[in-house]
């Protein structure tokens, strides 16, 4: 278990796209009972998708602009900003440093991404914690994709279950807070959920991208199902709190059906573990945030967030967020 003393999380913003899908309305494409079936399954009702012009970055803006207006914040307090994302606006530069000059930064400000999706938010928070310990004031942290982008739309098995979405969160120095956090990987299974673009590794199929999104959902959910209730289960032990201790647990909204196997194998109810897939969809690195400001949780003093999937990683954060600012989700 690692510690970080006089952190605090601030607030916490998440922005969609306005555009949204039913996916009961992609019954033309594969087929009225396929399609019943996969939501059953997945839990994913409606999603919302980027356009063309939207990318990841605009989602995070958005999201940082309320952030610090709700804390009244003055942008050159701000010490650094950490940009969490599996689809940024470019190969390079790195994103962190567009957002930084387009919310007004000081160029003093530490800017940098992190290539990470389904356990990004909980590493986020570690890095941005860390860089607090280390003496940084203030840190911005945008954790946001737009997964929609790389899915291939005939792909049964990823095109109903990808949204977008991108948030920020912003964290301080205070004292008597603190954070707990366990992390972990396991590259040997890098290739259960995986992108691969062909133009970039081999110059002799430049322009061949195959960049789509490919998911073996049997090995993922295998690996899910044996690494995260033990992790959780791990980690809340060495807490020293049980399950009923817990006021809410926000999974990673990976799929309806494996947020039950995992809520009932570390002993949590329906109530404690809020949803946001079945309006959302999985929005990757951003689901844990947006299922934050997007419903009702009233007790807020023991919140454990769990992220896990592509990489293979996984991480959990223990925290109290009874003083922190949860913004309602706003459309873009």
């Amino acid at each position: 278990m690692l510690n970080i003393s006089d952190v605090d999380i601030a607030a916490i913003a998440s922005t969609v796209p306005a555009d949204k899908i039913n996916n009961f309305s992609l019954a033309e494409s594969f087929g009225e009972a396929e399609v019943k079936k996969i939501i059953k399954n997945i839990g994913v009702e409606t999603r919302r998708i980027a356009n063309v012009t939207q990318t990841t970055s605009d989602f995070c803006y958005e999201s940082a602009v309320r952030v610090i207006k709700s804390l009244e914040w003055e942008p050159e307090s701000i010490g650094a900003l950490i940009f969490v994302s599996q689809t940024p606006d470019y190969q390079l530069p790195a994103t962190a440093c567009v957002l930084q000059a387009k919310l007004g930064l000081s160029k003093k400000t530490i800017a940098f991404d992190v290539n990470l999706g389904c356990s990004g938010y909980v590493y986020g928070l570690y890095l941005a914690a860390s860089l607090i310990n280390s003496g940084v004031d203030r840190v911005l942290l945008l954790v946001g994709d737009t997964i929609s982008k790389i899915v291939n739309k005939d792909d049964r098995s990823t095109s109903l279950l990808f949204g977008d979405a991108g948030t920020a969160t912003a964290l301080q120095k205070k004292t008597g807070k603190r954070l707990s956090f366990t992390l972990g990987s396991d590259g040997t299974g890098f290739e259960h959920i995986i992108a691969k673009d062909k133009s970039i590794q081999d110059n002799s199929e430049r322009g061949m991208s195959s960049a789509y999104l490919a998911m073996d959902g049997g090995e993922v959910f295998q690996f899910t199902l044996a690494a995260v209730p033990e992790m959780l289960n791990s980690f809340m032990a060495e807490l020293g709190v049980a399950s009923e201790d817990i006021n809410a647990c926000i999974y990673h909204q990976a799929n309806r059906f494996m947020l039950k196997h995992l809520s009932k194998k570390s002993g949590f109810t329906a109530e404690q573990v809020p949803l946001s897939i079945v309006e959302y969809g999985n929005t990757s690195s951003a689901s844990i945030p947006l299922t934050l400001c997007s419903q009702n949780i009233v007790n807020t003093d023991a919140i454990l967030m769990a992220g896990f999937g592509v990489g293979l990683s996984w991480g959990a954060v223990y925290a109290d967020l009874s003083e922190t600012a949860l913004l309602a989700v706003v459309e873009v």
